[in-house]
């Protein structure tokens, strides 16, 4: 077999960022002092602008501060792989286990819906997400992925909830030209989008509600009625903290939330050729059925854009891994192409890049507000924040704007996580970890069987 080539000349070169049109670039400028404000957000991210944009609607004489110590939606916001996805596959057992069954399906219930509310903010805000409605396709290439995608079916049924629909033989492997198919289960509540136009689109909407967004101005230190940046002070009564996978650098937060390292590479645009081939004639969005799996999308000009998930993390929860290490891992991203797709194995690629976000102990998203200091924050959507975001975002705004709401009765609201392991365990346990699935999935593809213990270890990080 012929070895992929290496992905070279395209470092940290982010598709969305450069498809951004020029009139979303300008930069906002940077605190010029201190300030006061009823509500300052540290994070212009999605969950800082959502929850500002939500505030000025529930409150609208409100004076709102946000700052961001890069531009506006540069961080994960507009460095993902661009599902807008209201499943979640991995997190709806565990919050069964802990919340009970009728929370999770409140939790479900609302992800679902919150599709819907996107798209009716992008168009009363006229923000051009290129939202394509196609659905996901789940696909399981192994026995054990089979039954996991059995699993998540009967999961799913005992809430109640439908839509999932099981493929299992030959038809699954007539739907996808991935190698290797087995079963597929298809669900229609994802879209595809291009989310640095989210993020940018979502900036201009606010700042026309009259909220202030300072860009390059970092956060050094939040306190009750204190956001101290490095351009000035703002005195606020309520303090929020939307800094997801950054939160490590601000001082009392570094074990609060993990920060993990996710890899996408984008290729040049395919002829039509190449997506009948594939299967991809629409714009559903796919995943495979590993631990560390990789999921992929077909763009509005024509990139499959392929990410991988798995549990790189630095020492010291760093947010950067240095070059080498994000070469190893985008050469990695490579092979799994060749390996899904070998029609693709010599194609070239683009883009390449990588964004952070950030995992709480609980391995669950959480919304936190205390009335009596002002302090909140919400995040640790586990790289599934463009969907989870809006509805985390509109819990912490009703909260703070003491609007009662269906989303501040979720099960994250007020549910916060026991801090991270001190280094060097927390470094130990998620490599150990993030081995533990990697030798899964190599298990599971040699032998057709089921790893030993592999459920039991991967569950042990909760």
């Amino acid at each position: 077999m012929t070895r992929p080539p290496s992905v070279t000349g395209t470092a940290d070169r982010v598709l969305w960022l450069d498809g951004l049109p020029a009139d979303q670039l300008a930069p906002r400028p940077p605190l010029d002092g201190d300030t006061t404000a009823d509500v300052a957000i540290a994070g212009a991210g999605y969950t800082g602008l959502w929850t500002a944009y939500y505030l000025s609607v529930h409150r609208p004489e409100l004076s709102i501060v946000v700052v961001d110590s890069g531009r506006a939606g540069f961080g994960a916001s507009g460095r993902n792989g661009g599902w807008c996805t209201a499943e979640m596959p991995a997190l709806l057992p565990g919050l069964i286990r802990r919340h009970g069954p009728m929370a999770a399906m409140r939790l479900y219930r609302a992800g679902q819906r919150t599709l819907d509310e996107l798209r009716r903010v992008f168009a009363a805000e006229d923000i051009d997400a290129h939202w394509r409605h196609g659905g996901s396709l789940y696909v399981a290439r192994s026995a054990p992925q089979v039954d996991r995608l059995r699993g998540w079916q009967e999961v799913r049924d005992k809430l109640g909830i439908t839509g999932l629909t099981l493929t299992v033989g030959p038809s699954a492997a007539e739907q996808i030209g991935l190698t290797g198919v087995r079963a597929t289960a298809y669900t229609p509540h994802c879209a595809a989008v291009q989310p640095a136009r989210i993020a940018r689109g979502l900036l201009a909407a606010v700042e026309r509600r009259g909220v202030r967004v300072a860009e390059r101005t970092r956060a050094l230190r939040i306190a009750p009625g204190l956001l101290v940046t490095d351009s000035g002070t703002v005195r606020a009564r309520s303090v929020l903290c939307a800094t997801e996978g950054y939160t490590g650098r601000l001082p009392g937060h570094a074990r609060r939330v993990l920060p993990l390292h996710s890899y996408v590479l984008a290729t040049e645009p395919l002829d039509d050729a190449t997506w009948q081939r594939l299967g991809l004639t629409d714009h559903r969005t796919v995943a495979d059925g590993r631990y560390q799996f990789g999921y992929l999308q077909r763009t509005l000009d024509d990139r499959l854009v392929l990410g991988g998930r798995g549990a790189y993390y630095r020492f010291g929860s760093a947010t950067d891994r240095g070059r080498a290490a994000d070469r190893r891992a985008h050469d990695r991203l490579r092979r799994t192409l060749g390996e899904l797709l070998p029609d693709l194995a010599d194609v070239p690629v683009s883009h390449r890049w990588n964004g952070v976000y950030g995992l709480h102990r609980h391995t669950e998203p959480e919304v936190v507000y205390d009335r009596d200091t002002g302090l909140g924050h919400a995040g640790g959507y586990g790289g599934e924040g463009i969907a989870l975001s809006n509805l985390a975002a509109r819990s912490l705004a009703a909260l703070v704007a003491g609007v009662s709401r269906p989303e501040t009765r979720l099960c994250w609201v007020d549910n916060a996580s026991r801090r991270w392991e001190p280094e060097p365990l927390r470094f130990v346990g998620v490599r150990g970890v993030s081995a533990v699935a990697t030798g899964a999935d190599h298990y599971e593809h040699r032998t057709d069987r089921t790893a030993p213990l592999a459920r039991l270890a991967l569950r042990a990080i909760v």
